[in-house]
């Protein structure tokens, strides 16, 4: 092989050599390339995907719109609320915006903007910001919507304002007639009324300042309930006990009215966790309530007995009756059946209020059973010393928070049985068969 068939065989195996490192480069940039594409898409799809699901965790509905108008998003949370959502931001505004004035705010340039969409009966606070996309000078705009469901706080408002206009209307009342009276007697004076004109206005003063002091005292007392205020003092209580003092106790109030009242224990009655004053309370409500809506020789009649692993005391009378429609209702605070305003049964309208929240504290419930002219019958269940042990082992087991009066004194008489003083060893660790074996010997 001569000299220059070298020097070309060389030249030919550099070109190729080259070749195939360009080739390689080339192939090597691509791959490189293509594999940073992939990575931005990964990337890109995974900050979408946990967008996505942070928009689905979050308790408003949220919708968005681009500098188009159109619809870029909305979360299922909105759908929910609104139903239907629009393809386009102006038509958002017309469905949404029309009524409540937000459409207009946004024609005349407000970035933004909020009001009030009521479908059915839920109610939607919906706030629409726009944002400029890119510079100062940018007239591009993007949408952000927000919809929170207010239906709750709009119903806590009306019953506030309700309650205060009630309280109002509830003192100014009995004010009025004291002062009506003693502008009586200073203007006629003394001298000019007899003695009986004279005690009969006293008499009438006496009483709207009694009616006051009630009212003033329920309410404080349903505030201290409401604020977690309230002292209670938690003993072994025997119910049917109570029931029957508080019976022999308004059998006086029932024999003015010619009415019977009778008690009645249908059977052994285990003890129960509670505050006797606050019993004495709910079962002298429900009894002054039934002597009051019992016609003059109707009968009234109180069992006490247990059922499974609660005590009940029930009322029953032959008066008047409750339409269900206001079975809840009758419940709330300021709530009277008698709608005229006649006010000839007096109190505050307070007292079922105040039987609902006080047998809440002792773990309880209140049932009600009537219709128009068939009477009442309303029946206190609170549980037995044993259901309150049993269900506050199960909260030590699973680490619960006991946070009530009964439940911490179920809890205290626990740890006494178990002799554990030092706080740093409460609560022990217990599983459900230990659990079970101190119910047991606690029984």
């Amino acid at each position: 092989m001569n000299t220059a068939e070298i020097i070309v065989i060389t030249a030919i195996l550099t070109t190729a050599i080259c070749m195939i490192a360009v080739f390689a480069w080339e192939h090597f940039r691509r791959r490189t390339r293509d594999d940073h594409v992939m990575n931005v898409i990964n990337q890109v799809r995974h900050e979408r995907f946990e967008s996505q699901a942070i928009l689905a965790a979050l308790d408003l509905g949220i919708v968005a719109y681009g500098s188009d108008d159109h619809l870029l998003t909305a979360n299922e949370m909105a759908r929910t609320m609104l139903n239907n959502i629009p393809e386009t931001f102006p038509q958002f505004c017309q469905d949404y915006g029309e009524e409540n004035g937000m459409r207009a705010s946004i024609l005349l340039g407000n970035d933004n903007v909020s009001g009030v969409y009521v479908s059915g009966d839920r109610s939607y606070r919906i706030t629409i910001q726009s944002q400029k996309l890119g510079g100062i000078a940018s007239r591009r705009y993007g949408h952000i919507v927000m919809v929170q469901d207010i239906t709750a706080q709009e119903k806590e408002e009306r019953r506030r304002k309700e309650f205060v206009a009630n309280v109002s209307h509830e003192l100014k009342t009995p004010l009025t007639t004291i002062k009506s009276w003693s502008e009586s007697l200073l203007d006629w004076g003394v001298d000019e009324k007899d003695t009986a004109g004279i005690k009969a206005d006293i008499q009438r003063i006496y009483d709207d300042s009694l009616r006051m002091e009630q009212l003033v005292s329920d309410l404080l007392l349903l505030s201290s309930i409401d604020s977690h205020g309230v002292h209670v003092d938690i003993q072994p209580i025997n119910l049917d006990q109570v029931a029957r003092s508080i019976t022999e106790r308004l059998l006086p109030q029932a024999k003015e009215r010619k009415q019977e009242l009778s008690f009645t224990r249908l059977g052994k009655l285990p003890l129960i966790y509670g505050d006797r004053v606050a019993l004495e309370r709910i079962l002298s409500n429900l009894i002054t309530n039934a002597i009051k809506y019992t016609p003059e020789g109707g009968k009234i009649s109180i069992y006490a007995n247990s059922l499974i692993d609660e005590v009940y005391v029930k009322v029953v009378d032959n008066g008047e009756g409750i339409k269900s429609e206001y079975h809840e209702e009758i419940f709330s605070r300021f709530f009277r059946l008698d709608t005229t305003g006649s006010r000839m049964y007096g109190g505050t309208g307070l007292g079922l209020s105040i039987v609902r929240e006080l047998t809440h504290l002792h773990r309880g419930r209140i049932e009600l059973k009537s219709e128009a002219g068939e009477g009442c019958e309303f029946m206190v269940l609170i549980p037995s010393m044993m259901k309150v042990r049993r269900d506050v082992l199960i909260d030590l087991v699973e680490r619960n928070v006991i946070d009530d009066a009964c439940g911490r004194a179920a809890e205290n008489d626990i740890r006494s049985f178990l002799a554990i003083k030092d706080d740093r060893k409460w609560p022990p660790p217990l599983t459900m068969n230990e659990a079970e074996l101190i119910l047991k010997k606690m029984s």
